[in-house]
Protein backbone atom coordinates (compact mmCIF):
# COMPACT_ATOMS: atom_id res chain seq x y z
CA UNK A 1 0.00 0.00 0.00
CA UNK A 2 2.83 2.43 0.84
CA UNK A 3 4.50 1.69 -2.51
CA UNK A 4 1.27 2.49 -4.37
CA UNK A 5 0.78 5.68 -2.35
CA UNK A 6 4.32 6.84 -3.15
CA UNK A 7 3.75 6.27 -6.86
CA UNK A 8 0.55 8.30 -6.77
CA UNK A 9 2.13 11.16 -4.81
CA UNK A 10 5.91 11.25 -4.49
CA UNK A 11 6.16 13.62 -1.51
CA UNK A 12 3.49 11.90 0.60
CA UNK A 13 4.57 10.59 4.02
CA UNK A 14 3.74 6.95 4.67
CA UNK A 15 3.85 5.18 8.01
CA UNK A 16 3.10 1.81 9.56
CA UNK A 17 1.44 1.46 12.96
CA UNK A 18 2.64 -1.22 15.38
CA UNK A 19 4.40 -3.64 13.00
CA UNK A 20 5.54 -7.02 14.32
CA UNK A 21 8.83 -8.88 13.71
CA UNK A 22 6.96 -11.40 11.55
CA UNK A 23 5.78 -8.56 9.33
CA UNK A 24 7.18 -9.11 5.83
CA UNK A 25 8.22 -5.64 4.70
CA UNK A 26 11.57 -4.09 3.79
CA UNK A 27 10.16 -0.62 4.68
CA UNK A 28 11.65 0.79 1.47
CA UNK A 29 8.57 2.92 0.88
CA UNK A 30 7.93 3.74 4.56
CA UNK A 31 8.90 7.06 6.13
CA UNK A 32 8.05 6.31 9.74
CA UNK A 33 6.80 3.71 12.18
CA UNK A 34 4.61 4.11 15.24
CA UNK A 35 5.69 1.50 17.80
CA UNK A 36 4.35 0.69 21.26
CA UNK A 37 7.56 0.64 23.29
CA UNK A 38 11.33 0.96 23.49
CA UNK A 39 11.79 -2.71 22.68
CA UNK A 40 9.86 -2.41 19.43
CA UNK A 41 11.56 0.86 18.52
CA UNK A 42 14.99 -0.67 18.99
CA UNK A 43 14.13 -3.69 16.85
CA UNK A 44 12.71 -1.69 13.92
CA UNK A 45 15.55 0.83 14.04
CA UNK A 46 17.40 -1.84 12.08
CA UNK A 47 15.19 -0.99 9.11
CA UNK A 48 14.00 2.58 9.51
CA UNK A 49 15.20 5.75 11.23
CA UNK A 50 12.05 7.64 12.17
CA UNK A 51 10.07 5.86 14.89
CA UNK A 52 7.56 7.35 17.29
CA UNK A 53 6.60 5.53 20.48
CA UNK A 54 2.86 5.71 21.20
CA UNK A 55 1.96 3.85 24.37
CA UNK A 56 -1.10 1.64 23.90
CA UNK A 57 -3.32 0.64 26.80
CA UNK A 58 -6.91 0.23 27.89
CA UNK A 59 -8.44 3.60 28.63
CA UNK A 60 -10.49 2.65 31.67
CA UNK A 61 -13.63 4.09 33.20
CA UNK A 62 -12.68 6.47 36.04
CA UNK A 63 -13.70 5.64 39.57
CA UNK A 64 -13.62 7.29 42.95
CA UNK A 65 -11.20 5.12 44.92
CA UNK A 66 -13.08 3.27 47.63
CA UNK A 67 -11.98 3.58 51.23
CA UNK A 68 -10.40 0.45 52.67
CA UNK A 69 -9.55 1.90 56.09
CA UNK A 70 -10.88 -1.12 57.96
CA UNK A 71 -9.87 -3.70 55.40
CA UNK A 72 -7.31 -6.22 56.62
CA UNK A 73 -6.90 -8.21 53.42
CA UNK A 74 -4.45 -6.88 50.80
CA UNK A 75 -5.56 -7.43 47.22
CA UNK A 76 -2.82 -7.92 44.64
CA UNK A 77 -3.98 -7.28 41.09
CA UNK A 78 -2.98 -8.76 37.75
CA UNK A 79 -4.50 -8.28 34.30
CA UNK A 80 -3.20 -9.57 31.00
CA UNK A 81 -2.32 -12.77 29.20
CA UNK A 82 -2.44 -16.13 30.95
CA UNK A 83 1.16 -16.73 29.80
CA UNK A 84 2.41 -13.98 32.11
CA UNK A 85 0.58 -15.63 35.00
CA UNK A 86 2.53 -18.82 34.33
CA UNK A 87 5.72 -16.74 34.10
CA UNK A 88 5.14 -15.50 37.66
CA UNK A 89 6.08 -18.96 38.92
CA UNK A 90 8.24 -19.33 40.89
CA UNK A 91 9.90 -15.89 41.15
CA UNK A 92 6.83 -13.84 42.02
CA UNK A 93 4.61 -16.53 43.51
CA UNK A 94 7.37 -17.47 45.98
CA UNK A 95 7.45 -13.86 47.17
CA UNK A 96 3.66 -13.79 47.61
CA UNK A 97 3.77 -17.14 49.41
CA UNK A 98 6.33 -15.81 51.86
CA UNK A 99 4.16 -12.77 52.52
CA UNK A 100 1.10 -14.97 53.01
CA UNK A 101 2.76 -16.22 56.20
CA UNK A 102 2.73 -12.67 57.57
CA UNK A 103 -0.26 -10.95 55.97
CA UNK A 104 -3.70 -11.77 54.62
CA UNK A 105 -3.11 -11.43 50.87
CA UNK A 106 -5.17 -12.44 47.87
CA UNK A 107 -4.40 -12.33 44.15
CA UNK A 108 -7.04 -11.14 41.72
CA UNK A 109 -6.08 -12.35 38.26
CA UNK A 110 -8.02 -11.09 35.23
CA UNK A 111 -7.38 -12.94 31.99
CA UNK A 112 -9.33 -14.61 29.19
CA UNK A 113 -10.68 -17.67 30.99
CA UNK A 114 -13.29 -18.45 28.32
CA UNK A 115 -10.69 -18.86 25.57
CA UNK A 116 -7.66 -20.04 27.54
CA UNK A 117 -9.10 -21.98 30.48
CA UNK A 118 -8.31 -21.54 34.16
CA UNK A 119 -4.81 -20.93 35.47
CA UNK A 120 -4.02 -24.33 37.03
CA UNK A 121 -0.87 -23.50 38.99
CA UNK A 122 -2.69 -22.39 42.18
CA UNK A 123 -4.21 -25.86 42.49
CA UNK A 124 -1.05 -27.76 41.55
CA UNK A 125 1.30 -25.83 43.82
CA UNK A 126 -1.04 -25.32 46.79
CA UNK A 127 -0.31 -21.62 47.17
CA UNK A 128 -0.74 -20.20 50.65
CA UNK A 129 -2.75 -17.32 49.20
CA UNK A 130 -6.12 -17.40 47.52
CA UNK A 131 -6.46 -16.62 43.80
CA UNK A 132 -9.63 -15.02 42.48
CA UNK A 133 -10.03 -15.81 38.77
CA UNK A 134 -11.71 -12.99 36.85
CA UNK A 135 -12.92 -13.18 33.26
CA UNK A 136 -11.28 -10.53 31.11
CA UNK A 137 -13.66 -7.76 30.02
CA UNK A 138 -13.58 -4.00 29.72
CA UNK A 139 -16.18 -3.72 32.49
CA UNK A 140 -14.13 -5.83 34.90
CA UNK A 141 -11.32 -3.28 34.95
CA UNK A 142 -13.87 -1.05 36.70
CA UNK A 143 -15.50 -3.84 38.72
CA UNK A 144 -12.32 -5.50 40.02
CA UNK A 145 -8.92 -4.15 38.98
CA UNK A 146 -9.81 -0.64 40.17
CA UNK A 147 -10.29 -2.06 43.69
CA UNK A 148 -6.92 -3.78 44.06
CA UNK A 149 -4.22 -2.42 46.37
CA UNK A 150 -1.03 -3.28 44.46
CA UNK A 151 -0.53 -4.03 40.76
CA UNK A 152 1.78 -6.85 39.69
CA UNK A 153 3.39 -6.74 36.24
CA UNK A 154 5.54 -9.76 35.33
CA UNK A 155 7.04 -9.33 31.84
CA UNK A 156 9.90 -11.78 31.42
CA UNK A 157 9.91 -15.23 29.85
CA UNK A 158 11.36 -17.69 32.41
CA UNK A 159 14.93 -18.88 31.85
CA UNK A 160 16.61 -21.70 33.70
CA UNK A 161 19.90 -20.36 34.99
CA UNK A 162 22.32 -23.28 35.08
CA UNK A 163 26.01 -23.92 34.58
CA UNK A 164 25.55 -25.48 31.13
CA UNK A 165 23.69 -22.43 29.87
CA UNK A 166 26.35 -20.11 31.30
CA UNK A 167 29.06 -22.16 29.60
CA UNK A 168 27.34 -22.26 26.20
CA UNK A 169 26.71 -18.52 25.95
CA UNK A 170 29.92 -17.39 27.65
CA UNK A 171 33.44 -16.88 26.33
CA UNK A 172 36.02 -19.64 26.88
CA UNK A 173 38.44 -17.47 28.84
CA UNK A 174 35.75 -15.31 30.51
CA UNK A 175 37.17 -12.22 28.83
CA UNK A 176 33.93 -10.36 29.60
CA UNK A 177 34.14 -11.23 33.31
CA UNK A 178 31.11 -13.49 33.14
CA UNK A 179 29.72 -14.58 36.49
CA UNK A 180 27.02 -16.94 37.80
CA UNK A 181 25.34 -13.85 39.26
CA UNK A 182 24.87 -12.26 35.81
CA UNK A 183 21.33 -11.37 34.81
CA UNK A 184 19.61 -13.27 31.99
CA UNK A 185 16.46 -11.54 30.75
CA UNK A 186 14.26 -12.78 27.94
CA UNK A 187 11.40 -10.64 26.70
CA UNK A 188 9.43 -10.03 23.53
CA UNK A 189 9.90 -7.23 20.99
CA UNK A 190 6.30 -6.33 21.81
CA UNK A 191 7.03 -5.78 25.52
CA UNK A 192 5.59 -2.42 26.61
CA UNK A 193 3.99 -0.55 29.52
CA UNK A 194 0.36 -1.03 28.54
CA UNK A 195 -0.49 -2.97 31.70
CA UNK A 196 1.35 -0.44 33.84
CA UNK A 197 -0.79 2.38 32.48
CA UNK A 198 -4.07 0.76 33.51
CA UNK A 199 -2.99 0.69 37.16
CA UNK A 200 -1.64 4.23 36.72
CA UNK A 201 -5.06 5.54 35.68
CA UNK A 202 -6.51 4.21 38.94
CA UNK A 203 -3.62 5.46 41.09
CA UNK A 204 -2.67 1.93 42.14
CA UNK A 205 1.04 1.43 42.99
CA UNK A 206 2.85 -1.15 40.87
CA UNK A 207 5.74 -3.60 40.99
CA UNK A 208 7.15 -4.56 37.62
CA UNK A 209 9.80 -6.74 36.07
CA UNK A 210 12.85 -4.78 34.94
CA UNK A 211 12.09 -4.59 31.21
CA UNK A 212 13.59 -1.66 29.24
CA UNK A 213 10.19 0.03 28.88
CA UNK A 214 9.41 -0.39 32.58
CA UNK A 215 12.82 0.96 33.62
CA UNK A 216 12.27 3.96 31.36
CA UNK A 217 8.83 4.64 32.83
CA UNK A 218 9.16 3.89 36.54
CA UNK A 219 11.12 6.04 38.94
CA UNK A 220 11.96 3.18 41.30
CA UNK A 221 10.78 3.72 44.85
CA UNK A 222 8.95 6.93 43.92
CA UNK A 223 6.08 6.09 41.55
CA UNK A 224 6.54 2.33 41.42
CA UNK A 225 8.98 -0.50 42.04
CA UNK A 226 11.24 -2.54 39.77
CA UNK A 227 12.18 -6.06 40.82
CA UNK A 228 13.54 -9.33 39.48
CA UNK A 229 14.62 -11.81 42.16
CA UNK A 230 12.03 -13.29 44.52
CA UNK A 231 13.56 -11.57 47.56
CA UNK A 232 13.35 -8.25 45.76
CA UNK A 233 9.69 -8.80 44.88
CA UNK A 234 9.11 -9.78 48.51
CA UNK A 235 10.77 -6.61 49.82
CA UNK A 236 8.87 -4.32 47.46
CA UNK A 237 5.56 -5.99 48.25
CA UNK A 238 6.16 -5.85 51.99
CA UNK A 239 7.05 -2.15 51.95
CA UNK A 240 3.73 -1.40 50.23
CA UNK A 241 1.63 -3.81 52.29
CA UNK A 242 2.73 -2.53 55.68
CA UNK A 243 2.31 1.18 54.90
CA UNK A 244 -1.08 2.27 53.53
CA UNK A 245 -0.08 5.94 53.32
CA UNK A 246 3.00 5.03 51.29
CA UNK A 247 0.82 2.98 48.92
CA UNK A 248 -1.48 5.93 48.43
CA UNK A 249 1.41 8.33 47.89
CA UNK A 250 3.09 6.09 45.33
CA UNK A 251 -0.21 5.53 43.53
CA UNK A 252 -0.84 9.28 43.43
CA UNK A 253 2.62 9.87 41.92
CA UNK A 254 1.96 7.19 39.32
CA UNK A 255 -1.38 8.76 38.39
CA UNK A 256 0.30 12.15 37.99
CA UNK A 257 2.95 10.60 35.75
CA UNK A 258 0.25 9.08 33.56
CA UNK A 259 -1.42 12.47 33.17
CA UNK A 260 1.81 14.20 32.13
CA UNK A 261 3.43 11.33 30.23
CA UNK A 262 0.95 9.00 28.57
CA UNK A 263 -2.54 10.49 28.57
CA UNK A 264 -4.24 10.58 25.15
CA UNK A 265 -3.96 14.39 25.08
CA UNK A 266 -0.21 14.37 25.72
CA UNK A 267 0.53 11.53 23.32
CA UNK A 268 -1.62 12.97 20.52
CA UNK A 269 0.15 16.33 20.79
CA UNK A 270 3.55 14.64 20.70
CA UNK A 271 2.53 12.57 17.69
CA UNK A 272 1.36 15.65 15.79
CA UNK A 273 4.66 17.39 16.58
CA UNK A 274 6.58 14.33 15.38
CA UNK A 275 4.68 14.22 12.07
CA UNK A 276 4.98 17.98 11.47
CA UNK A 277 8.72 17.88 12.09
CA UNK A 278 9.08 14.89 9.82
CA UNK A 279 7.12 16.68 7.09
CA UNK A 280 9.22 19.82 7.53
CA UNK A 281 12.50 17.89 7.31
CA UNK A 282 11.22 15.95 4.31
CA UNK A 283 10.57 19.21 2.46
CA UNK A 284 14.10 20.39 3.22
CA UNK A 285 15.54 17.22 1.67
CA UNK A 286 13.45 17.73 -1.46
CA UNK A 287 14.49 21.35 -1.99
Amino acid sequence: ASKIAKKQKVNILTGIIDPRPSFKNNFKFTDFIISNGLESRDYFNQFIEHIFIYYTYHLVKPIEKLSFENKKKIILGYHGNKIHLDAMFPRVTDAINALANEYDVELWAMYNIKNLGYWKLPEKKNFLFNVKHIQYSQENYFNYIAHTDIGLIPQFIPLKNNNLLNYMIGSLDKKYNESLSDYFFRFKVTTNIGRHLVFAQYGIPIISDMSPSACNFINDGVDGYLAHHSKSWYGCLKSLIKNKKFREKMGKMLREKFDSYASPEVQNKNLIDFLLNLKKNNRKLES
